[in-house]
């Protein structure tokens, strides 16, 4: 099913599962079960969020940390990590010394979705205007063996883009050699295709298999 399908098929108990329901669905083998848990817990976290309800903004948290392994597909941490956490933050305020443990944690991990959990989080900074978190997990990434963290870094330093264009310059005037280029390309998407050439040229300083 499709993610409007799923959205559709769940609307109807949108504030009416509880985290123990979650947690059932997240265990289920089907995708679609475990897609429904986390749109579930996202309309808990964004109702929690406008009630400024901190006691309960700190269980979705910590449930959702706790239950990442089930989130184990890109789409699943896609459709959750970047609104879940944007509640959270926004709402407790979060300051930047949280927020980077909170990230260090997923990025330390040595677990392919919380790593991408990390990195695709950081969206929820970017459409605040925040990009420091998204450009130091792009950096340190680049070295990341597996192509879902080269496209989610990659992703991320396209959104930063959008928001400040010099800004993502600077980062690839530094970087861009130690790049992988899939993250180097998704990067580099909304540049003139003149522009796009230059950056693809830049000799690539990365060892073969890396």
């Amino acid at each position: 099913m499709t993610v409007p399908k799923m959205k559709a098929t769940v609307k109807p108990f949108l504030g009416r599962v509880s985290l123990d329901g979650c947690r059932r669905l997240l265990d289920s083998p089907w995708h679609e079960a475990r897609t429904a848990a986390l749109i579930l817990l996202l309309h808990e976290a964004e109702l929690a969020a406008k009630a400024v309800d901190f006691f309960r903004l700190d269980a979705i948290e910590a449930f959702y940390d706790a239950h990442l392994d089930r989130v184990n597909n890109w789409d699943l941490v896609d459709i959750s990590a970047p609104g879940i956490m944007a509640a959270v933050w926004n709402s407790r305020s979060d300051k930047p010394t949280m927020i980077r443990k909170r990230l260090d944690a997923w990025a330390d991990s040595g677990h392919l979705w919380r790593e991408r959990a990390a990195v695709v989080a950081t969206l929820a900074l970017i459409r605040r205007g925040d990009l420091d978190e998204t450009f130091r997990l792009a950096a340190r990434f680049r070295d990341h063996p597996h192509a879902l963290i080269h496209k989610a870094t990659g992703w991320m330093l396209r959104e930063a883009g959008r928001r400040d264009m010099e800004a993502l310059r600077a980062f690839l005037a530094k970087w861009t050699p130690e790049l992988p280029r899939t993250t180097l390309r998704y990067a580099i998407e909304h540049m003139t295709l003149e522009e796009r050439g230059r950056w693809m040229a830049v000799p690539s300083k990365r060892k073969r298999g890396r």
